[in-house]
């Protein structure tokens, strides 16, 4: 039995044939398939098996190049079969098949084939049969003929006189045709159906599939491997058999990995290949496939446009190419798998591409096509195509950034550059691609905003591009090149246009740190008369004077106006302008105004999740973060902040970019707060605990968290060092708000620590000072509560019934927890028992909403009689081992009470999120993957708190 892979089904059906044919019932069968389904591997495996079997086998194989050459596939079946005769029985053979028949198998010059008159084709017809019936008494006879759809009139008509006259004879035929391909005689090949049985040839089962790759390969495939190879080559042998051989040679074994890589591969020479065969059927198919290949066209008319015919031509060309499974049957141009499509493009030219290419997009200009269209194609030439085609990239790049695309925008506005243009719409272009490139790329970014102030003269729109610079800049810590470029468009503009003058005097103010506090000639209200009316250059003054009068500690109402006025068109207005974007949403938070924080923060998360816009996603978490550790959602808040950190690590910015050090510091903060010490100093450990930091406004920031964290380590001095160095840098650059950084409290109770009480108290007068001519509630309760802390016992009780008095109302949850928590401690020291319990109650409610850890362990080391046990902790130990946090504990024995997560949330004051955020830690640190697994991890029965 012939070594043949799969097809066990068609090759029982041959066998079925050869059986008959030995009993002298002869059966032609006709194999009917795709291009690459495996026609030919079986006609030959059918030959090899019937020689086995003592059959005589006639082996043709009809050609496209051979089809004007009459009685070429008999002659070929003839030729195979009279070659393994003895010279003797050849020649009778001859004899019998007269002058006619042999001259067919001969093909004589002196008798010329195409020369037969009608007569003479009879005579030749009738002569072959003799000649067949003749050779069949010794052995029985198997023809077979591969490609039917190509075979010569005269052979057809030779065949439909054979098997329509044979009946006791033992004969095979054996017939393949491709489906799709245009047969030379339609009508004579359906003759053949009259006696012939059709048998299509479908793709290899899974079980197929699985033999193939373990012979190739030697390995038994994967269950995931067999699957991705079915879909990957849609069951095509022939596919199948490229992507394995790549395979072989590269050494990969079909386990899960490779299956999930299979998607990408393109065997090298799956497209040469593939393309032979076509041209096997037709050039012209040949250039249709390669240009629907690299094209992806919408429709036939362009494909007929680059290929130089006429669309029904290639409506024909289609058509076969459907049919012959290359094409998917749905209406559309595309390929049945992309492995195909994929190979035949690489096997295409990058000269012939472009030349594709340019045609595409030429013959689309002309027919006004949609500008997204026309612009796919000539962003994929290198042709100069003209202005038309500059003008074309830059609307289509207009209507990408609106549709939150802006990798996409960026990308045809640079293909645009390359046409010639006039300097003002090079100018225009460059403008377009560095804001574009803010989201992604900072640096080229800068390089082309600094090519468009070139160009520049008018004052707005150097006030634009000048403000959009420096932040870049800004951004990346390069801040001599923003104060540089601030500054020359300041000389340029303010003789000209006093008002622009003081926007870019206060952008430099707040865009650039410095020693020395830079002027602001006028106040920042009434730099632009106009700011309140909103408006791009509104909004852009509201973000600037939030920016200033919230680092600068002053005009607390100014600060929330000037926000609410940046963020008027809502964050989709102010996208744009990432810096500015965070100037206004923390202007909102540093004027507790914690729920439109919020509010706006989700929208900018919104925005660009819908638009995939990675670095405004940063932001967007990042400001969450900030927001919920306000309220003291610090689940949410840690959540918020590993979100950020996750796209952070995978962006093209490095570690030391703004983007990236606030995402670190929002970590390292809500996790402190939520007492995982561990996990803090983990997130910080590139940055290291200790060692001077850059000099910088993001990692000034994280200077001031990295103190906290020292400080819960117990390192004092040094937790003392990192606040005041932080404190050094603000107030050089002008920033002493304590609402910005509150490092003057951190550094007064470290300093406290270190028994120094002066000191420790007029850090926190100052703070206080400070907090109160600011006027937000949350940074004056915090300074407060400071000055209490530097107190003793009932001296502290006035700074605390102030603070909590301040608070009254507010959502800085944590913050009351805190203050309530200190001022009951103080009070049941000093015997006011009954109010004690009152403010320790009200604590613990706040401190289990927050989950804060550290507190809650706090209120559970006062007297019993001073705090009922919280129900965030425990009432028995912790299982030894589990490694949960008292929180955690209580989070998991209410799910193995029964509770649902939306319950959990409304019992314990935190949001839905900051549950599943806890079930996420809770799982991994017991090595469990859902809920009905907690009781067992736990140790507790159901019902059990």
């Amino acid at each position: 039995m012939v070594d043949f892979v799969g097809r066990r089904k068609e090759l029982d059906r041959i066998t079925g044939v050869l059986d008959a044919a030995e009993a002298r019932t002869p059966i032609v069968l006709l194999l009917e398939g795709t291009t690459g389904i495996g026609k030919t591997t079986l006609l030959n495996a059918a030959a090899e098996l019937a020689r086995e079997r003592g059959f005589q086998v006639g082996l043709a194989n009809a050609s496209r190049m051979e089809k004007e050459l009459p009685f070429g596939v008999t002659r070929q079946m003839f030729e195979d079969v009279l070659s393994d005769l003895p010279g003797d029985e050849a020649e009778s053979a001859f004899r019998v098949a007269g002058s006619r028949g042999s001259g067919v198998i001969n093909a004589t010059p002196a008798d010329p084939l195409e020369a037969f008159e009608e007569v003479d084709v009879h005579q030749a017809l009738r002569g072959l049969y003799r000649l067949t019936t003749t050779l069949t008494p010794p052995k029985p006879l198997c023809f077979i003929v591969d490609d039917l759809q190509w075979t010569d009139v005269p052979s057809l008509r030779w065949l439909n006189y054979l098997v329509c006259r044979v009946t006791r004879m033992p004969l095979a035929v054996l017939l393949s045709q491709t489906t799709g391909i245009y047969p030379e005689s339609p009508l004579l090949i359906a003759e053949l159906d009259f006696y012939a049985e059709r048998v299509k040839i479908g793709g290899f089962a899974d079980g197929e599939i699985a033999e193939m790759t373990e012979k190739l390969l030697g390995v038994r495939p994967a269950p995931e491997f067999i699957s991705a190879c079915a879909e990957t080559t849609g069951r095509n042998p022939f596919i199948l058999s490229q992507l394995l051989a790549t395979m072989r040679d590269g050494a990969t074994p079909p386990d899960e990995a490779a299956a999930r890589d299979l998607a990408r591969q393109s065997p090298d020479d799956l497209g040469g290949s593939v393309l032979a065969r076509l041209n096997r059927q037709s050039p012209h198919l040949v250039r249709i496939a390669r240009i629907i290949a690299v094209l992806e066209p919408p429709g036939v008319e362009l494909t007929a446009a680059v290929a130089g015919t006429g669309a029904p031509e290639v409506a024909d060309a289609v058509r076969q190419l459907v049919g012959m499974g290359l094409l998917a049957n749905n209406g559309k141009l595309a390929f049945t798998h992309s492995m195909i499509q994929n190979a035949i493009a690489n096997a295409v030219t990058h000269t012939e591409r472009d030349e594709m290419h340019a045609s595409a997009a030429r013959y689309l200009h002309e027919v006004q096509a949609p500008d997204l269209l026309v612009a796919k194609h000539i962003r994929r030439t290198t042709a100069k195509l003209g202005t038309w085609a500059a003008a074309n990239l830059s609307r289509a790049a207009k209507l990408a950034v609106v549709d939150g695309d802006p990798v996409t925008g960026a990308d045809l506005l640079s293909r645009a550059l390359k046409e010639d243009m006039a300097p003002n719409l090079r100018r225009d272009l460059l403008i377009r691609l560095g804001r574009a490139e803010t989201y992604f790329d900072p640096h080229q970014a800068a390089v082309h905003l600094t090519a468009a102030m070139e160009y520049l003269v008018e004052p707005q729109a150097i006030l634009g591009v000048a403000c959009r610079l420096s932040q870049v800049l800004y951004l990346d810590a390069r801040y001599d090149e923003a104060r540089e470029v601030l500054t020359t468009s300041i000389d340029k503009v303010e003789p000209v246009d006093p008002v622009v003058g003081g926007l870019l005097r206060l952008a430099l103010r707040v865009t650039v740190p410095t020693p020395h506090r830079e002027p602001v000639h006028t106040h920042p209200a009434e730099i632009d008369p106009t700011w309140r009316e909103g408006g791009v250059r509104g909004r852009l003054a509201g973000a600037l004077i939030a920016d200033y009068t919230g680092n600068a500690g002053e005009e607390f109402d100014l600060c929330r106006e000037s926000a609410l006025v940046a963020l008027s068109g809502g964050v989709v207005a102010i996208m744009n302008d990432p810096q500015r974007l965070l100037a206004a949403v923390n202007g909102l938070i540093r004027t507790d105004e914690f729920d439109l924080a919020l509010r706006h923060s989700d929208e900018i998360v919104l925005e660009a999740r819908q638009h995939g816009l990675e670095m405004l996603s940063v932001l967007g978490y990042t400001l969450r973060s900030r927001v919920h550790l306000s309220m003291g959602a610090l689940a949410a808040a840690a959540e918020d902040a590993r979100l950020a950190v996750a796209p952070d690590q995978q962006s093209c910015v490095h570690s030391g970019h703004l983007s990236h050090v606030q995402t670190v510091e929002a970590l390292v903060h809500s996790l402190l707060l939520l007492g995982d010490v561990e996990g803090a100093q983990a997130a910080i450990e590139p940055v290291g605990l200790r060692g001077t930091l850059p000099r910088s406004w993001q990692h000034t920031a994280l200077l001031h968290v990295r103190g906290l964290l020292r400080f819960e380590l117990g390192d004092v001095e040094g937790a003392l060092a990192d606040q005041l160095e932080c404190g050094e840098r603000l107030l050089a650059w002008g920033a002493p708000n304590p609402a910005h950084r509150p490092w003057r409290s951190h550094a007064a109770l470290a300093q406290l620590r270190l028994g120094r009480r002066q000191e420790a108290l007029q850090l926190a007068l100052e703070e206080l000072e400070l907090a109160r001519r600011w006027g937000a509630p949350s940074s004056t309760a915090r300074a407060l509560l400071a000055v209490a802390a530097t107190t003793r016992d009932a001296a502290a009780l006035p700074w605390l019934n102030e603070a909590a008095s301040v608070l009254t109302g507010s959502s800085a949850r944590l913050l009351r927890a805190r203050v309530l928590s200190e001022l009951g401690t103080v009070k049941w020291r000093i015997g006011q028992r009954e109010a004690a319990r009152e403010n320790l109650a009200q604590a613990k409610v706040f401190a289990e909403a927050c989950g804060s850890v550290p507190l809650l362990s706090a209120l559970a080391e006062l007297p019993a009689e001073a705090v009922c046990r919280s129900k965030a902790l425990p009432a028995a130990p912790l299982p030894v081992g589990t490694g949960l946090t008292p929180h955690e504990f209580r989070v998991a024995s209410m799910v193995v009470e029964g509770h649902s997560n939306v319950e959990i949330a409304e019992k314990l004051y935190v949001t839905r999120r900051a549950v599943e955020f806890h079930l996420t830690n809770i799982y991994r640190k017991l090595g469990v993957r859902r809920r009905t697994q907690l009781p067992s991890a736990l140790k507790v029965r159901p019902g059990v708190g």
